[in-house]
């Protein structure tokens, strides 16, 4: 299953994030201080806003006491879910309409 949107990647890692960090007790404001960073950044990684670099989600890994595993575990499930049948591309409806025009 390939995951075609990178936010969908990146809320599904923020979900995590947070679903590990208040699993444990800890604030945002002390995630963020043992990260270096403000309280704000952690929230944005959480809601998928902003995108968590791979050295800065090893170091969460590391303060939440997960492997980075952790942080994709059903990402697939969520990906299937959500997953719809596709439309057509425009490119094969401009063929089908040509298609019919050519027969009459």
């Amino acid at each position: 299953m390939v995951v075609k949107r990178f936010g969908e990647v990146d809320g599904h890692v923020g979900r995590r994030v947070r679903e590990r960090r208040r699993e444990i007790g800890i604030s945002q404001d002390k995630l963020g201080n043992a990260l270096k960073v403000s309280f704000q950044q952690v929230q944005k990684y959480e809601v998928g806003t902003n995108r968590v670099a791979a050295g800065r989600l090893w170091d969460i890994a590391r303060i939440l006491e997960v492997d980075v595993g952790y942080f994709f575990e059903g990402i697939e499930k969520r990906a299937k879910r959500k997953a719809k049948p596709r439309k057509s591309s425009t490119a094969a409806k401009a063929v089908r309409r040509k298609g019919r025009s050519a027969g009459r």
